[in-house]
């Protein structure tokens, strides 16, 4: 279990809960989530994210792992447009920060 702001991140139940409420999650989200929270303070760049989160090779121009990114930040962050908990390293790729401190 991964504590981080309001969250509670249950890897082995495959939940994500805010405040004791469950946050729904896709297939996708979850893996996604899972492998930034199983790296925290470390930049993954989106190879080693599609690696980690989908067991296969990133494509170059595929931007659905920006989008599930999006999708994460949208429900988690308290303004998506300024993320605490998953971040962007540019050049890099996305950083899992639990405490919200850089």
């Amino acid at each position: 279990m991964v504590n981080f702001g309001p969250y509670v991140f249950d890897l082995s139940a495959r939940t994500l809960a805010r405040d004791g409420k469950d946050v729904p999650l896709t297939t996708g989200e979850f893996a996604m989530l899972k492998a930034l929270v199983r790296h925290p303070r470390q930049p993954l760049s989106r190879e080693k994210l599609a690696q980690l989160a989908r067991g296969r090779e990133f494509e170059p121009f595929d931007r659905s792992l920006d989008v599930q990114i999006s999708r994460l930040r949208k429900l988690i962050e308290q303004d998506a447009s300024s993320p605490r908990f998953i971040q962007t390293v540019w050049g890099v790729g996305y950083v899992f920060v639990p405490d919200g401190n850089a």
